[in-house]
């Protein structure tokens, strides 16, 4: 690879980057139906036609940008693991940090959910992408304990999480119903194997 196509991947990406960050603030203030193609491309500084270049459209941008933001959280997490209490306290903490954070953005929340939720098939990369970077963070969050089989159990974690998000977004349950459900989650699946 020569300087010339190194600059260009790293041009590539910062584009990228800014447009999955414009739709993400977009949603965040208005919700999906205000994430407009148009006004993304303003925001992210890029054309309309840059945009599909490397989007089909709206739910592979906000997917994209939820994927980048999970992978952030992950890294940290690898980088500083948490070793403080059992498994179950330490994904209860970050499961419940993130349901704080959701409650704070519930338009963005929605935009995302309405996002994951598409039967467009072209999406599917990136919803498969979201679904194993939330599995890969609750095992490192759940960490080395040999007592668990931590990928089963944020795996079945990862569908509770995802399920009580979608009622709360879709207003059949109430702020702070998605970390109770989280929590009692954590205890069934880990608190309770770890005990056992």
């Amino acid at each position: 690879m020569t300087l010339r196509d190194s600059n260009a991947a790293v041009s590539r990406e910062a584009r990228r980057s800014r447009i999955k960050d414009a739709s993400l603030r977009m949603a965040a203030e208005g919700g999906y139906e205000a994430v407009q193609m148009r006004a993304v491309a303003e925001r992210a500084d890029v054309s309309l036609g840059t945009i599909y270049r490397y989007f089909n459209g709206k739910d592979d941008m906000l997917l994209a940008g939820l994927v980048s933001w999970i992978q952030r959280v992950r890294e940290g997490l690898e980088s500083r693991p948490p070793q403080q209490g059992t498994a179950a306290d330490r994904l209860s903490a970050l499961l419940a940090d993130a349901a704080e954070m959701a409650e704070r953005t519930p338009k963005l929340m929605s935009a995302l959910f309405t996002a994951l939720n598409t039967t467009d098939p072209a999406a599917a990369e990136y919803k498969r992408a979201v679904e194993t970077e939330v599995l890969q963070f609750m095992v490192t969050a759940i960490g080395d304990d040999s007592e668990i089989d931590a990928e089963g159990a944020a795996r079945v974690i990862r569908h509770v999480w995802f399920s009580a998000t979608s009622r709360w977004v879709g207003g059949l349950a109430e702020a702070g119903s998605v970390e109770d459900e989280l929590r009692h989650a954590v205890r069934m699946m880990i608190a309770c194997k770890a005990s056992a």
